[in-house]
């Protein structure tokens, strides 16, 4: 089988698999920054407490909690602040039925008068009738300013940036996804390629005690048959072994590296040596090699011209 292709379509090659290498570290770095930012927001809310509230003079917080009593009205919720006279307001918007099992849950607004001094206040929810040990207690604590609320947080990401880590997480598995999108482009193309040379890209390799074992993709393309020599090699052209194909099953081809069969003269840019380096060279076989399972698809002959 002749394994010589034009140098050009080796350098377009690796210039797809530089491209897609490059694409699949950025796309590894966004997604660690999103994770760092997950883990950095969800250890703050750990610290924090999930009753504490952080509020600015004049600012509103959303706030819902589960249900102690069944089918309540409006006025059987009673909230009280601590101490008496906090500058704060609870608003009651209504009742209904939770996200995850269905149960009863309560949802409404605590805000901050406008002239709120700072400091840390209380609130406990309660319903009528209920026992005491079904009281919901909240921590409220009010900032002077957005600075003062950003020193005092207990997220990293929030005091450095300024920027919700969750916010932050949010959007760079955006920017991952997009990214992603480059690499798949880019995957796509190298196996259009592959298909047009020919070649199957090895995906698993098997030391055995009578040699090596691998399988490649197909991509596609009809399977060689049963005990057809194929060249194995890597993606500059350099031939490294060449191996007997077997059964194809689910679009991955079977072949075997026998270490008895000798090898075989190859045109092309082979480097022949002798001892030790020759066996290491011919069974250097990786994932990521390539199998040559047919010689490279021709270009289309020219339109006749009368």
């Amino acid at each position: 089988m002749q394994t010589v292709l034009d140098a050009n379509t080796w350098e377009t090659c690796q210039g797809i698999r530089q491209r897609q290498h490059r694409l699949g570290l950025v796309c590894a770095v966004l997604l660690a920054v999103a994770l760092l930012g997950l883990v950095d927001g969800l250890q703050g809310l750990m610290r924090s407490g999930a009753n504490t509230l952080e509020l600015l003079p004049g600012k509103t917080a959303a706030l819902s909690g589960p249900l102690t009593i069944k089918n309540p009205v409006m006025r059987d919720i009673e909230v009280s602040f601590t101490p008496a006279g906090a500058p704060l307001n609870f608003n009651l918007e209504g009742f209904f039925a939770g996200y995850w099992f269905g149960n009863g849950m309560w949802r409404g607004a605590v805000s901050a008068e406008n002239q709120a001094e700072p400091g840390e206040y209380r609130m406990r929810v309660a319903f009528r009738g209920a026992a005491a040990s079904t009281f919901q207690n909240y921590t409220v604590q009010v900032h002077a300013d957005a600075n003062d609320m950003r020193a005092h947080s207990t997220s990293f990401v929030l005091r450095l940036t300024g920027v919700n880590p969750f916010v932050l997480a949010a959007g760079f598995v955006g920017l991952a996804l997009l990214v992603g999108v480059g690499v798949y482009r880019q995957g796509s193309r190298l196996i259009r390629m592959l298909v047009r040379m020919g070649c199957g890209e090895v995906v698993r390799v098997q030391e055995e005690k009578d040699g090596v074992r691998l399988w490649c993709f197909l991509y596609g393309s009809r399977p060689p048959y049963e005990g057809t020599v194929c060249a194995v090699i890597t993606t500059e052209g350099v031939v490294l072994a060449h191996a007997r194909a077997g059964t194809a099953a689910k679009g991955s081809l079977q072949l075997f590296i026998s270490r008895r069969a000798p090898a075989q003269k190859e045109s092309g840019p082979v480097q022949h040596e002798s001892g030790p380096a020759q066996k290491e060279i011919y069974f250097a076989v990786r994932p990521g090699c390539l199998v040559c399972l047919r010689p490279p698809c021709s270009q289309s002959p020219p339109a006749p011209t009368s």
